[in-house]
């Protein structure tokens, strides 16, 4: 029996490193969209419900969402409240901040089949208690069942004999008394698992309650207060500071300007390029206008900025780096990867990159955040590393793949 659950457990290991690999990122993810006027109801009793947060510090842990870290997640329902229209404009960029802070705490979640959806709770009342008591994330699951575990144990059942153990005496087993080995060990699982079920399920229900009940039991008036200062408040500007490194490191992440409290703030990149202010996303002239991000005029102006800033060596020039750049809605940077083997030539196209100013892509007229990718190569011809294999996140449309510069786009 020891021998049949110590191979249960293993293949429970490498099935959920299967299904769990890398952490996912915001922009692979697919989005269904609902609206409704009156607080959420969850339509389902499978669920673990977790507190949402906006910011750029990831969620809890919390004991609900630690016990279905194993099970088969069928989707994911993240619930937001908006009182006006004008909330709209800030949506999609406050959603994913609260997206990108589940990811991290939770990447065992976001599985191959599961599926996502952003439901606004569209109502004039939707700062009161009751509509704020509901806003967070529902993750539906599909717990085990007793006819799961039971082929589980007939498949351990099949494999291959113990070498350790004589053959003669597997062959001498009479098959009367294996068939009634099994089937004690069947009745054992059909026993067992209904009432870890049911403690789970019990395990749930009783975390969703007491975080609706603690909720509901806030003043009015405290909750309004503390939901305010959440939501209207300004982010600050952050600097990772380098760590001593005693070993080079292939990957390296970057965290550069976001805003400072007033949102007046202007940078320009080093290449001189025409100067963008730092805060919410900006409108064209052209309310259908759409675009994909871009740096300066083209891949031209990419290739030049790398060949000026990234003097290399004899021996650099036989490497290539893979860089990824999170882009801003206004065109900064927010975050840059870069992953290579050399690590000399990673810290230098890190500190290049840090000053860069993109022109951000453009959606129905207004700027939103992005995610561009590319692997740097020396090319013989320019003399200097160029930009090969570029992928934009989202991916415009055929007709807003042209690069347009500001001038063009923006009012004066």
């Amino acid at each position: 029996m020891k021998v049949i659950k110590t191979i249960f457990a293993s293949a429970l290991i490498v099935t959920s490193n299967l299904l769990f690999g890398q952490e996912p990122s915001y922009y692979d993810l697919t989005f269904s969209v609902d609206s409704t006027s009156t607080p959420y109801k969850a339509p389902s009793e499978n669920f673990v419900f977790i507190r949402s947060k906006r910011g750029t510090e990831p969620i809890k842990p919390t004991s609900a969402g630690d016990s279905i870290k194993s099970f088969v997640i069928q989707k994911i329902v993240l619930v937001f409240s908006e009182a006006s229209s004008s909330e709209i404009e800030n949506r999609e960029a406050y959603n994913q901040e609260r997206w990108e802070n589940l990811l991290p705490t939770y990447p065992e979640f976001f599985q191959a089949k599961t599926k996502y959806q952003n439901i606004c709770q569209c109502n004039a009342e939707a700062l009161s208690p009751n509509f704020k008591a509901v806003q967070g994330f529902y993750i539906y699951y599909t717990p085990k069942g007793v006819a799961e575990i039971k082929k589980e144990v007939e498949v351990v059942k099949t494999e291959t004999p113990n070498p350790a153990e004589p053959k003669k005496e597997i062959v001498k087993e009479e098959p009367k008394k294996v068939a009634e080995v099994a089937k004690k060990e069947v009745e054992a699982v059909k026993a067992e698992t209904p009432k870890q079920t049911e403690a789970k399920k019990e395990t749930v229900k009783e975390e969703s309650k007491k975080v609706v009940e603690v909720a509901k039991k806030e003043e009015p008036k405290k909750v309004k207060e503390v939901e305010t200062k959440i939501e209207e408040k300004k982010p600050i500007e952050v600097v990772k500071k380098e760590e001593p490194k005693e070993e080079p490191k292939k990957e390296v992440e970057v965290i550069t300007q976001v805003s400072n409290n007033n949102n007046t703030e202007e940078v320009s990149d080093a290449k001189g390029l025409a100067a963008k202010p730092l805060g919410k996303p900006r409108r064209t002239k052209d309310p259908k206008a759409c675009g994909t991000a871009c740096y300066g005029n083209g891949e031209s102006d990419l290739n030049a900025f790398f060949k000026d800033k990234i003097v290399l060596t004899k021996k650099m020039k036989k490497d290539e780096v893979d860089l990824k750049l999170q882009l801003n809605a206004d065109g900064t940077i927010k975050k840059a990867i870069v992953v290579g083997d050399n690590a000399e030539l990673n810290k230098l196209v890190e500190d290049a990159v840090k000053g860069m100013i993109w022109n951000a892509s453009v959606k129905g007229g207004i700027t939103i955040k992005s995610e561009v990718r590319m692997i740097l190569k020396y090319d013989k011809d320019t003399k200097g590393l160029k930009a090969n294999e570029i992928t934009v996140n989202p991916r415009p449309a055929p007709k807003c793949l042209t690069c347009i510069s500001d001038d063009e786009l923006f009012v004066k």
